[in-house]
């Protein structure tokens, strides 16, 4: 995993989130995307919908469980953008 490309999901992570978090809430990469940042459940797959519509990257359902931080999202993003062919 090269770090721009990291980065560049990491940003597109705070981004889609941003529509769940208030805006004067900062988004880190540690926070748990329901317990820190508030998001319920149907926000969590909403954001699931957003990032497949928006990027391209199909999520399963067993690494959906896995989303737990803002930079799981971002790592799993990476390796499945690698994935693809």
């Amino acid at each position: 995993m090269t770090r721009a490309t990291y980065d560049e999901m990491l940003d597109a992570t705070r981004l889609l989130l941003r529509r769940h978090v208030p805006e004067a809430r900062a988004i880190e990469p540690t926070d748990a995307i329901q317990k820190d940042l508030g998001v319920d459940s149907l926000g969590v797959m909403e954001l699931v919908a957003d990032v497949e519509a928006k990027l391209g990257v199909v999520v399963p359902d067993d690494e959906v469980e896995r989303l737990v931080t803002v930079e799981d999202v971002a790592r799993a993003l990476v390796r499945l953008r690698s994935a693809q062919p």
